[in-house]
């Protein structure tokens, strides 16, 4: 089991927002300075944080880790950050305009509640957004998928399909289910973050697999920089108001 507490301080320092995950945040998200917001596994709370950034409005954020939550109040004083679990959320019904989660959904074994709970404290007309790999990112992961291939049936186990998710938000009963993809090319100059293992799969993987793949990122940097391609999908899904007929 991976313990999010030790491995807090070493998401601080590598762990950086998607710049079009926030571009997709914010523009799909309808969220004004007069919204409530509310970031479900936030981490260090670098997305709240950047998207409170771009809109000033008020902002909760939950974890588990302790640690990872400390880290987080520390970066912010604006936002309300507060240790909790999805599956029971402390928020009262209708609360909130936009509540999402990144990279969260694959820690959550019964996305039942996950979504239930989702759906009770957003307001009618709000929105929820999961961020999370598809099938195909998760086959085609650069540099992760290319150099720790093991790593592909490790994610394709535990991820949540994405047919699954649509299926599971419709139960909840989320309307306007939208499936969307955003992508950022890059290049990768130290491995620093691969050698701290903050990509949770390389914790699953064997010790010979891992070892094999760092060694092959090393021999590689020697010949310039790594390309790598971030790849995210974003699901949408709205509670819609009731029609009330007098």
């Amino acid at each position: 089991m991976i313990d999010y507490n030790d491995l807090a301080q070493k998401y601080l320092q590598h762990r950086r927002v998607h710049p079009q995950v926030l571009k997709e945040l914010v523009k799909s998200s309808g969220i004004t300075n007069k919204s409530q917001v509310l970031e479900i596994g936030c981490g260090t709370g670098i997305y709240s944080i950047a998207i409170q950034q771009q809109v000033p409005m008020k902002c909760w954020a939950i974890d588990q880790s302790e640690e990872m939550l400390k880290i987080a109040a520390s970066q912010s004083s604006t936002i309300t950050f507060l240790q909790g679990r999805v599956e029971a959320l402390n928020f009262e019904d209708n609360y909130f305009d936009f509540v999402f989660s990144v990279d969260v959904i694959h820690h959550i074994e019964d996305i039942i509640p996950y979504f239930a709970e989702g759906f009770r404290v957003l307001k009618p007309g709000g929105k929820i957004c999961s961020v999370t790999d598809s099938e195909e990112i998760i086959q085609n992961r650069r540099p992760l998928a290319f150099y720790f291939p093991e790593t592909i049936d490790v994610d394709l186990k535990r991820y949540h399909s994405i047919y699954v998710l649509r299926a599971r938000m419709q139960q909840a009963g989320f309307r306007d289910i939208q499936h969307t993809q955003v992508e950022f090319p890059y290049e990768i100059t130290d491995i620093q973050a691969y050698r701290d293992k903050i990509f949770s799969c390389l914790h699953l993987i064997s010790p010979e697999s891992y070892q094999n793949g760092l060694s092959r990122m090393e021999q590689d940097l020697l010949d310039g920089p790594i390309k790598g391609n971030s790849r995210y999908s974003l699901l949408w899904g709205t509670k819609k108001a009731r029609i009330v007929f007098v």
